[in-house]
């Protein structure tokens, strides 16, 4: 029998013992990056919630915002000669990255620029350069056809830098203190297994370079590039990781079979592991199999050198406790004349998770096989811990489908037709829920089960579902979520836009060297959007605010209480992230269509940090991509802050994840509730005047109420 001391002693012993244990694993059960005070990823922490935990720009001090300062992005004819042969865009389409009181801008030719977040003054600047014709010379490479665009870059803690794709195959650093080029890795499209043709990289490969610190690896992609148009040769889709240490590629994982031999077995290889919407791949392989058999190819030959899966734009989501990569590819190309390449068309606009010690795919889902829309899913997907569901990753492709799916095995949990939505609520008419066959407008979702719609199945028009030309609804440009999704862990709500507009489809025949495939025109310029905070564990829809002037780009910032963003009308708008009721306008006068973001100064000062004016002619899309792949202006960084008297009475506090939090996403972090202030508005009209233009617009999305 032991003494009481010793039994004391022992016991606490154990007690530290097995907290010693637990901490560790307890260590990355929250995303990283998620402190209040900077705003490190694209969509800001590591699970990509586009939410920031600070509590000292609320709902109750909203009125007091003002404009701090702005910062003017310089022209396309700033960049090194070099750079000056390609087809460069204009402005800056990315987020502003904070960290430690500076703010980090990029622009589409890769001009990157530190600002301190206090005073607006330039810090340092960097531009990435490269020699296209020494690149071409050794590397299956040319240049992007769709010239250079920027969806999003990223800090990476671990080395102290800014991380980002280049142009020419290559990923690069560049240190946040000092401005240098940390290092480059290059050719990463040399020598790819399996590859036939040329890579046409921008960098559009990914929003964000993507980190496993506890497996010091670096993920990125180099990717196809096929659209609308029909390249003759386009290049093979692969993932990569990448040790930090040695800077060597240490697993690849194709989304494209080889191109070198005939492969019938494509689709099936992983069909253990894997959906078709809800059905099992093994499901649709016992009752469809020659639906599956030879994807991307015709019986005996190699796949069709039209074929091709394009960029992964959504930021790689990490999951450090897991070591769980979850990302979704791009298009399936091409579009809309897809009669060349039959099948499912994987792993083109598909769902994905990696496990990333092991390097390979661990599920997958494919919410639109043989897809000739172009309906892919694009930006980023949520990994979040829900009451009631567990762990999942929720992701919404182009045709209006949300998806929650089961994080660990990918099974499909929830599948919300965000268009049956918009009809409830009087967004659009209900002609969007019949094809055009049937009398209405919608598409036509592929049946797994159909070999017709796997194989045979050639164009959204001109067959037995729809007339040519045909209008269908909704548009291929950017769908109906339009942009990254948000996340609210204090609701446990996802935030996300349902856009209205509409495509007129004519198909053409197929011909080489780089000629249109035919494709959409938009034929409702007038559309608009419907913002939806919808509770994640039941879909159930908490509130909505709708929004008539046009569709919309700019993502949702979820803080203090709020839901704001910039929209196309010039203004930036603050709602109640409880009730979508609006607090206040902040009037930019030129559209933003680029995400905002939010962190400290130097001083401790919170600022709301967004690009205005970055866009081409706003019209029905409201700003980049519509009109052009990219701005015809720079535009300008703005920050937006308290005026003194408010910031003088506000106390900044950061919430930080802790041991006795951090086993639960939804109490990890928190805001202070308070009462909403009246809304007022604060204009500043120097920044520029942007052109609406505003057409006829189509019956289908005109708003009925």
């Amino acid at each position: 029998m032991l003494p009481t001391k010793s039994k004391v002693t022992i016991l606490s012993l154990l007690v530290i013992l097995s907290f010693s244990t637990i901490v560790p694993a307890l260590a990355y059960a929250a995303p990283l990056a998620n402190n209040g005070k900077d705003w490190e990823y694209v969509n800001g922490n590591s699970w990509g919630w586009n939410y920031s935990p600070q509590t000292q720009i609320t709902k109750d001090n909203v009125k007091n915002l003002e404009v701090k300062w702005v910062f003017p992005v310089g022209s396309k004819t700033l960049a090194p000669a070099a750079l000056q042969t390609l087809a460069l865009t204009e402005g800056a389409q990315t987020p502003p990255i904070v960290k430690s009181g500076v703010v980090y801008i990029t622009t589409n030719f890769l001009k990157t620029y530190a600002i301190d977040a206090k005073s607006g003054k330039q810090v340092w600047t960097y531009d990435y350069t490269f020699d296209p014709k020494a690149t071409e010379s050794r590397l299956p490479w040319t240049f992007g056809m769709l010239g250079s665009h920027l969806h999003g870059f990223r800090y990476w803690e671990g080395g102290n830098a800014l991380l980002l794709n280049g142009m020419a195959c290559d990923v690069y650093a560049i240190d946040a203190k000092t401005g240098k080029e940390s290092f480059r890795i290059e050719d990463l499209c040399k020598d790819v297994p399996g590859n036939l043709y040329k890579y046409r990289p921008t960098p559009t490969d990914t929003s964000s370079i993507g980190t496993y610190e506890k497996g010091k690896m670096l993920i990125t992609v180099v990717p196809g590039m096929m659209h609308s148009t029909t390249w003759y040769g386009d290049a093979r889709h692969v993932t990569l990781g990448i040790n930090t240490d040695t800077k060597q590629i240490v697993w690849r994982i194709f989304s494209y079979p080889p191109q070198d031999v005939p492969t019938k077995d494509w689709a099936t290889q992983e069909c253990d592991i894997g959906y078709f919407q809800t059905y099992t791949c093994k499901e649709v392989a016992e009752k469809n199999p020659k639906g599956l058999e030879w994807d991307w190819a015709q019986p005996g030959e190699k796949p069709s050198p039209y074929g091709g899966v394009t960029a992964n734009w959504g930021q790689q989501i990490v999951d450090e406790e897991t070591g769980i990569l979850y990302t979704n590819t791009g298009n399936q190309g091409p579009y809309t004349n897809v009669s060349t390449t039959p099948g499912p068309r994987l792993y083109g606009s598909t769902i994905m998770a990696i496990d990333l010690n092991a390097g390979k795919r661990i599920w997958w889902m494919q919410p639109f096989p043989h897809d000739p829309y172009d309906y892919d899913c694009n930006w980023n997907g949520i990994l979040a811990d829900v009451k009631g569901l567990g762990k999942v990753y929720m992701k919404g492709c182009k045709e209006g489908i949300l998806n929650v799916l089961d994080a660990e095995t990918g099974k499909p949990l929830q599948r919300i037709d965000v268009i049956q939505d918009q009809i409830n609520l009087g967004q659009i008419t209900s002609a969007a829920l019949k094809e055009p066959y049937q009398g209405g407008v919608r598409y036509h979702l592929t049946d797994p089960l159909s070999e017709y719609d796997l194989r045979e199945w050639g164009w959204p028009d001109n067959g037995k579902y729809a007339p040519s030309p045909t209008i269908l609804y909704p548009s291929y440009l950017n769908g109906i979520f339009a942009t990254d999704l948000s996340y609210d862990p204090d609701s446990q709500a996802v935030i996300h836009y349902a856009n209205a507009i509409m495509t007129s489809y004519r198909s053409l025949p197929v011909t080489p060297n780089g000629n249109d495939m035919g494709g959409g025109q938009a034929v409702n310029p007038l559309a608009n959007a419907t913002i939806i905070a919808r509770d994640a564990a039941t879909g159930k829809i908490n509130w909505t605010y709708f929004y008539k002037t046009s569709a919309q780009r700019s993502a949702l910032v979820v803080s203090g209480g709020m839901v704001f963003t910039g929209f196309t009308d010039g203004t930036v708008k603050f709602l109640d992230k409880d009730k979508g009721t609006l607090l206040n306008t902040i009037n930019l006068g030129t559209a933003v269509v680029v995400a905002p973001t939010i962190g400290a100064d130097a001083d401790g000062n919170q600022k709301i940090f967004l690009i205005a004016g970055s866009t081409s002619i706003v019209g029905a899309y409201g700003g980049a991509g519509f009109n052009s792949i990219g701005p015809e202006v720079p535009g300008t960084l703005v920050a937006i802050g308290l005026d003194d008297k408010a910031a003088a009475a506000s106390t900044s506090t950061v919430t930080t994840a802790t041991t006795s939090t951090v086993t639960s996403i939804s109490t990890a972090v928190s805001t202070v509730e308070v009462s909403s202030g009246l809304p007022a508005e604060v204009t500043y009209a120097a920044i520029g005047v942007a052109v609406i233009a505003i057409a006829a617009a189509a019956v289908l999305v005109m708003r009925k109420k």
